[in-house]
């Protein structure tokens, strides 16, 4: 998969910026479909694989460069493993934000989070891999009849409804990836991506990246994809039912799915490592879109938290005082509603901080290596 330069004879790599095929030894600038397709078969391509030796990943590489790590697990173990044929995708994404934004919006990213360790702000841009990633792409009618029930009204007047609907939709290149090491989570949070950038799929779009190796066939994933619908299904029909803890009660659906074409679609990968494990933040190579949690000093935020609440109270102990005081001398019951205003302002915040921090964790769980493993779990329970 390597394209040389018809100059001067150099290697070419594909620049997002141009969308050309350039040559850094003459300046030379091709259109990828300027160069002969190379393949084994009518639906295949030759491809150097590199496997991981600690967690396993394949991917097919180009030739022009070699990795000295895993863009999954982090680890200096990628080495050579074979010559072979692979499916050739039907369609590609080709990358559109170069490698310069991905580390800018990385780095802009990592700023945000807090109590980040500056090991982590320093990460080397070498570690920064554009990756290819394999989806299937399905077209897939999808009906249901449902009833649902959901609590209307509140207090006293809450009582249980019921609810029916009934529709119809056609999900058009609906992606699901095909790829084990990814974790089905990462992966959806990557999305959407515009397939209206779809074309043809040339070898000469991967001179410079990586692609990762497809695991599933289509078939493989019929019931993953008919699982998908229905909570995408679910979702919507939800949004259309005014009451609260909606419930279906019953249902009849109809899933046909019409067509699935391979595609490969971009995403840059940055993995390192945090006190021996691996993190991985992922960037859309086409929409910018940036995915993953980083690590954080949890000592640190503690002690943070800890100051900020401390303070908190010390602030707010003069002010129930005063109320207190105002309410024994008076029997308003005005300044009673305040104080529990205030308390429950306060219970509140407590509530959300703690919710948002269980899912950060959560996140940065994702970005971990046994994140990447359970894939393959959760899709057998999907």
């Amino acid at each position: 998969m390597i394209c040389k330069c018809q100059n001067c004879s150099a290697a070419l790599f594909f620049k997002p910026s141009s969308g050309m095929l350039e040559c850094d030894a003459c300046s030379a600038a091709f259109w990828p479909t300027q160069f002969e397709e190379q393949s084994s078969a009518e639906d295949e391509m030759q491809v150097d694989y590199y496997s991981c030796t600690a967690c396993g990943a394949q991917l097919a590489v180009n030739g022009v460069e070699t990795s000295t790590f895993c863009s999954y697990c982090g680890q200096p173990t990628v080495v050579f493993d074979r010559v072979s044929s692979a499916k050739r995708p039907d369609y590609i994404i080709p990358f559109s934000v170069p490698k310069e934004k991905a580390v800018a919006l990385i780095r802009e990213h990592i700023e945000k989070g807090s109590f980040v360790p500056e090991e982590i702000k320093n990460f080397e841009v070498e570690r920064v891999r554009g990756i290819y990633i394999p989806f299937w792409l399905y077209n897939v009618e999808y009906a249901d009849t449902q009833f649902l029930s959901g609590e209307v009204g509140s207090g006293k007047n809450s009582h249980t409804e019921y609810f029916m609907r009934k529709a119809k939709v056609v999900f058009h290149d609906l992606t699901l990836d095909a790829s084990v090491q990814l974790n089905d989570g990462v992966s959806q949070r990557l999305e959407p991506y515009d397939t209206r950038g779809l074309v043809d799929f040339h070898s000469a779009y991967l001179s410079g990246f990586y692609a990762d190796c497809f695991d599933y066939k289509s078939e493989d994933m019929e019931g993953y994809v008919t699982y998908r619908c229905r909570n995408l299904f679910d979702a919507e029909v939800k949004k259309t039912v005014r009451a609260d803890k909606i419930q279906v009660v019953s249902s009849n659906p109809y899933s046909h799915i019409e067509s699935a074409k391979y595609a490969m679609l971009p995403a840059w990968f940055m993995t390192f490592r945090y006190e021996n494990t691996p993190y991985t933040i992922l960037v859309n190579g086409q929409t910018q879109k940036v995915v993953g949690a980083v690590p954080y000093d949890e000592a640190k935020a503690k002690t943070r938290m800890v100051l900020i609440s401390a303070l908190i109270a010390l602030l707010c102990i003069p002010v129930m005082y005063g109320l207190l005081m105002l309410m024994s001398a008076d029997s308003d019951s005005d300044v009673a509603k305040i104080i529990f205003a205030i308390v429950g302002f306060a219970v509140i915040c407590f509530l959300d901080g703690r919710k948002k921090m269980k899912n950060l964790r959560n996140s940065i769980e994702r970005t971990k290596e046994s994140a990447m493993n359970s894939f393959v779990k959760d899709r057998q329970e999907g």
